[in-house]
């Protein structure tokens, strides 16, 4: 099966091939204006205002010639449309543009969009229409142009998540699962069914061990879809957490959640520092910017905790290095379950 269902590359800003002398010295002229050359949708976009703050997946702040941009995937209060969200916020009077997109996997539409050059020190924000969200996943990007250059593309991904609360106060194991199941648009099972196909009331300290979620998991999902796995993935050097990070990432990229052991205490949001000793979260969104190779290295995650059903972003490395890499073995492996 193939991860994402339209192609997804790095996007370093549109190329024109210019045919004409005319085009030549039209592009030349807009060079020594320090003013990006780009074809511009026939209705493109108008900058705006900041939209009032919402539920959003974004990718990290990233900033040029003192220009901060980023963009996220922004839903409405009920969850079930999203947009795409570009901000800039200059430190000083340039010029920027924008070329953003929104879409979906699955066959879903790809809408494409653009906001022009514009010169000012105001913070702006170009953004598509609200679009029904959908399965698997929802994708959005941009490629800014800042002080005549192009920056490298950024993305969001996240889901049509269906966040479960935990219903006993050692059932967020069954509580991920049943949110993992429900998110991919499989019947979800009582958590009660689950807590006891998972062995979380009769084993030693009422715990749901990982390495007993992917057999359940599968039990509901077709055999011809991604089947889930247990990863004790380790941390110990840069290429074994790169690795580890990749393998999260091919998961969501496939719009399958991934469901990772944390120690609560240490959660950001979280104001009882120890509430319990071990819990899970559900990873089912990322952001962050586009490489040569066209994968997004994360710097984000978007997870929703079973605690209370809550939606959060988290820094990667606060999440994996200094919470995650502490609840399993403690000290240099994450427990994952992933497809």
């Amino acid at each position: 099966m193939s991860g994402f269902a339209f192609m997804i590359s790095e996007a370093s800003g549109p190329r024109t091939r210019l045919r004409r002398p005319l085009a030549a010295l039209l592009v030349a002229f807009a060079a020594l204006l320090g003013v990006l050359a780009a074809p511009v949708p026939a209705h493109a976009a108008v900058w705006k205002e900041y939209p009032p703050a919402a539920n959003r997946t974004c990718s990290e702040t990233r900033t040029y010639n003192g220009t901060a941009y980023q963009v996220c995937l922004e839903f409405n209060y009920s969850r079930t449309q999203v947009r795409t969200v570009a901000f800039v916020n200059p430190g000083a009077y340039t010029n920027f543009q924008v070329n953003i997109r929104l879409a979906f996997g699955g066959g879903g539409p790809d809408i494409t969009d653009s906001c022009p050059t514009m010169t000012t020190n105001g913070s702006r924000a170009c953004y598509t229409a609200f679009t029904d969200l959908r399965r698997p996943y929802a994708v959005a990007e941009a490629t800014f142009g800042i002080a005549g250059q192009w920056q490298r593309t950024v993305r969001a991904l996240d889901m049509r998540v269906e966040p479960k609360v935990q219903q006993e106060w050692n059932w967020c194991g069954p509580g991920v699962v049943q949110t993992t199941l429900a998110t991919l648009g499989y019947s979800a099972p009582s958590q009660a069914e689950l807590a006891d196909k998972l062995g979380t009331d009769t084993s030693l300290g009422g715990v749901t061990w990982p390495g007993r979620m992917p057999g359940v998991l599968n039990q509901y999902i077709s055999s011809s879809d991604w089947q889930y796995t247990f990863e004790d993935g380790s941390v110990a050097t840069g290429p074994l957490y790169e690795a580890l990070k990749g393998h999260i990432r091919s998961s969501l990229n496939r719009g399958k959640p991934v469901m990772v052991l944390v120690v609560p205490g240490k959660l950001p949001w979280n104001t009882n520092p120890t509430p319990l000793l071990r819990h899970y979260v559900t990873i089912h969104g990322y952001g962050g910017a586009v490489g040569a190779d066209g994968n997004v290295n994360a710097t984000t995650y978007k997870v929703t905790d079973p605690a209370d059903g809550s939606e959060h972003s988290i820094d990667v490395d606060t999440l994996l290095l200094n919470n995650a890499n502490l609840a399993w073995n403690g000290i240099d492996s994450v427990a994952i379950v992933r497809t």
